[in-house]
């Protein structure tokens, strides 16, 4: 378990920092039960870019099926772990 909650640590910190930079804010501005689309008010384009990001990163592919049910950062850090634990 401990294991696991490292994992989710890591990949925490590096969504938001990817998350920061796509905004250009803080990364103190962000915080895991923030919606993606209410709080941080990502336009298209800035998600799109994000989830290039996340892709090339963590060499995975993100299916839209999957980014439909994301709701909130830690909606997206779930999805990640579930992708990149297979």
């Amino acid at each position: 378990m401990a294991d696991l909650d490292h994992r989710k640590a890591e990949v925490t910190d590096d969504v938001i920092r990817m998350l920061a930079e796509t905004l250009e804010i803080s990364p103190e501005e962000i915080t895991p039960d923030l919606e993606v689309n209410v709080d941080l008010q990502l336009d298209s384009l800035q998600l799109y870019e994000f989830v290039i990001a996340i892709e090339e990163f963590y060499n995975v592919r993100l299916p839209d099926e999957l980014l439909d049910q994301v709701k909130t950062v830690d909606d997206m850090i779930d999805v990640i772990i579930k992708l990149t634990s297979k």
